[in-house]
Order: structure tokens, then C-alpha cells, then sequence
């Protein structure tokens, strides 16, 4: 088991977690407009299924907003 701080909580995950697995853990819809940066490095869509998640990481999910 890990344990990475995604949008600043602590969650334990399985030690060969993604990001894709560990957005589908914590309910994010794989259709859902979202960002996701790992220690201040933005990481695109197309390499969540192969970007594996370490321990102490720190994961940011951002929703995009609009307006103007």
C-alpha cells in the first residue's frame, strides 16, 4: 500500500496504482473533463493509464471552470 495526498487528503491506495485506477477509486467518471498534475507536473489524459502513482506523491485534481 501507498499513501498520496490527493486535493490535500491523505488516501492509501494499492502499491501499483495509476492514475487512472486511483481516479476510478475515488469516483471520477473516465468521460469527466479533468486535469491532474503529480507533484506540480501536469500529467495528460492519454498517460493516466500508464503514469504509476508513488508513495508520499501529491496529486491535484482539477475540475476546469469557465466563464469570463
Amino acid at each position: 500500500m501507498i499513501q498520496v495526498s490527493i486535493n490535500n487528503t491523505l488516501e492509501t491506495l494499492d502499491k501499483n496504482s495509476t492514475v487512472l485506477k486511483a481516479l476510478e477509486v475515488l469516483g471520477y467518471k473516465k468521460t469527466a473533463m479533468l486535469g491532474v498534475a503529480i507533484n506540480q507536473t501536469f500529467i495528460p489524459k492519454d498517460q493516466w493509464a500508464e503514469t504509476q502513482l508513488n508513495d508520499q506523491d501529491k496529486v491535484d485534481i482539477l475540475n476546469p471552470v469557465s466563464g469570463g
